[in-house]
């Protein structure tokens, strides 16, 4: 490059565009040669004023985090002939500067040192509406470097509600807005792209605040930026807990009716058929009602069961629990219940069995029981009186997709309007018309059948029309029923029973006389209490190991099961260390059995009790017993 003389330079800045100032680059430090006349204002001051403040010492008027954009533009200049940039001037620590766009360009030498020719021009001047507007917004608005995560830009509110309260210049957002040390723990900066969005809420727990966060990546001045909108949605937050608990009391309580809804059509069997039975003067047809009657209410007790333990359905819990049995005997229980409840309706109930050639089958029985019966009762509350409800069954054979079962619900009732299909399944799902809002529901039940319908590994389908009717496909695959050995499907009257001595501990009058009696015809000798505290003193006035087991009720008033059985366990006498306690209550969660283990309870029979479970218990004990 030529030398430069002074003249040249001089005219230089006369036909320069805009404002410009000469340099000379000295030991990495920019000397003031001359400048132009300053024509144009830069962010609203008079040019040549501007000028003036940058003559002594520019670099010294520059953000100083923003200096290395200068320092980089000289170096790109003097070996590629000019580059530009853009940075703040002003005074940082007030927060008053304006962006300055300056373009670099090395024009030769003078006195052996590089010469270059800078101009400025306001930057903001495009986005100064948008600055205003920003300004004035109640909504939290600042702008961070991606990179360092310095403050660019923040509005009044922002400044407001800062945890510094002063100007921001010079600060980290984490700092600034969070009065953090560090970059807070669900920054996503890093994974920020130009143009790029992200969201997420912020909880601060010590003032039970929630912040929601809007940030987009742009470009600022020429840096990659990021700009985040701020809003404070605590009220929000604090509404949507408030819905979610009645939320949570509405589901309460529809589950509650839900219940009371599963539980009624068995129910009405077991009353209408105890009626029959007390009416009837054969019996042969006493004894045909009384064993559905038994049938029945052991399908109560297991629906009991399985609704206590619906809510694993939905943690993912709940698990398919195959046996061996009958398929007859499966569907004999869903017609009774079924055909009782269509009865008391008035509506006609046919089965349509010819195509069903199962027999010995592997399934989980409680749970098929359950989609069937839930998918009849449906059908005939939905089904005006004079209707007809219709169950087919058919299988095995190849239904496709690895189905050997298809059962049909077919039903002539109300039907549903096409566009309430796709809801049917949700919770709480219920369409609501002239024909149904008077019908009683939850709407749970369908969102039950076809999550137990995916968890036996079937399909479900609906198809229905306003006023013609509804029909439920189900397809399933069945297993044939699985070998056993011979001695456990082998009958057994425990005879080894007789003359065994039991205490049972158990407060409700109706309880302790059935216990009492089935026992008594096996020829089990029974002491009873009805409390826990009768209990203890029956056992420390007997002789040392003349009671073969306790059966102890957990719930009991003066002493409850569990403090008598540490009584117990507390004597000096010896056989109070290992004397069987077999603890019987409704409360069979994993909590409620460990507390009773931890107790001194060697296990828990749920009630009602199950008499073979019970049998079995005894006659484990008496042999353990006798091999001591």
């Amino acid at each position: 490059m030529m030398e430069l003389k002074r003249e040249d330079i001089k005219s230089l800045t006369a036909i320069f565009p805009g404002n410009c100032a000469v340099y000379k680059l000295k030991e990495r430090t920019l000397e003031f040669l001359m400048s132009s006349e300053g024509l144009e204002e830069v962010g609203h001051r008079v040019g040549r004023v501007f000028l003036a403040d940058v003559q002594l010492d520019l670099c010294a008027r520059i953000f100083q985090n923003d200096r290395r954009f200068l320092r980089e533009a000289v170096e790109q200049a003097l070996t590629k002939g000019s580059a530009e940039c853009v940075y703040r001037i002003g005074h940082e620590e007030r927060d008053e500067f304006i962006w300055v766009h300056t373009i670099v360009k090395y024009i030769g030498e003078l006195e052996d040192s590089p010469v270059l020719i800078l101009t400025f021009r306001d930057a903001a001047e495009s986005n100064q509406a948008q600055l205003e507007l920003l300004e004035d917004m109640d909504t939290i608005v600042y702008v961070c470097d991606v990179e360092t995560q310095e403050l660019l830009y923040a509005n009044r509110s922002a400044v407001r509600n800062s945890q510094q309260q002063s100007s921001y210049s010079g600060h980290k957002c984490y700092n600034y807005m969070f009065g953090k040390n560090c970059v807070c723990e669900d920054c996503q900066l890093k994974h920020l792209q130009m143009d790029g969005k992200q969201e997420l809420v912020r909880h601060d727990s010590e003032n039970d605040r929630y912040l929601n966060i809007e940030k987009k990546g742009i470009s600022w001045y020429g840096r990659f930026a990021c700009a985040h909108f701020i809003n404070d949605v605590t009220e929000k937050k604090r509404n949507e807990r408030m819905l979610a608990m009645e939320r949570e009391t509405t589901a309460k309580a529809a589950f509650v009716s839900n219940v009371s809804h599963d539980m009624r059509t068995p129910l009405n069997g077991i009353l209408g058929f105890t009626e029959l039975a007390m009416q009837s003067t054969g019996d042969d047809k006493r004894a045909e009602y009384l064993e559905k009657i038994r049938t029945t209410g052991k399908f109560m007790l297991n629906l009991i069961n399985e609704t206590l333990d619906l809510t694993k359905i939905t943690s993912g819990k709940l698990e398919v629990e195959p046996e061996n049995c009958n398929i007859q005997n499966v569907l004999d229980t869903i017609v009774v219940s079924a055909y009782a409840n269509a009865e008391v309706k008035g509506v006609e109930f046919v089965t349509e069995l010819e195509g069903l050639h199962f027999t010995d089958v592997y399934v989980d029985v409680l749970k098929l029981q359950k989609v069937i019966l839930n998918l009849l009762s449906n059908a005939v509350k939905y089904t005006p009186a004079g209707g007809k409800v219709t169950m087919v069954m058919e299988g095995p054979q190849d239904f496709g997709e690895g189905y050997n079962c298809h059962i049909a619900i077919v039903d002539t009732g109300l039907g549903m309007e096409k566009s309430f299909l796709p809801k049917l399944f949700e919770p709480f799902a219920q369409e609501r018309s002239k024909l149904t809002r008077k019908i009683e529901g939850t709407g749970l039940g369908m969102s039950i059948v076809k999550q137990l319908v995916d968890l036996l590994g079937g399909k479900i389908t609906v198809d229905s029309e306003p006023g013609k009717g509804t029909k439920f496909d189900l397809w399933l695959d069945i297993p044939p029923g699985k070998e056993v050995d011979a001695d456990d499907t082998a009958a057994n009257n425990y005879p080894e029973l007789a003359g065994m001595k039991v205490l049972l501990c158990e407060d409700n009058e109706i309880n302790r006389e059935l216990v009492y009696n089935l026992l008594a015809v096996y020829g089990v000798e029974v002491r009873c209490a009805a409390d826990g505290q009768k209990g203890v003193a029956i056992f420390a006035g007997s002789p040392k190991d003349s009671i073969d087991v306790i059966l102890m009720d957990v719930r009991m008033p003066i002493m409850d099961g569990l403090e008598a059985t540490r009584a117990i366990r507390a004597m000096s006498r010896e056989d109070a260390r290992y004397v069987p306690i077999f603890g019987l209550t409704g409360d069979v969660d994993e909590d409620s059995v460990a507390e009773a283990k931890a107790a001194g309870m060697d296990d828990c029979l749920p009630k009602p009790v199950d008499i073979p479970q019970l049998l079995g218990k005894l006659s484990a004990a008496l042999h353990a017993k006798g091999e001591k």
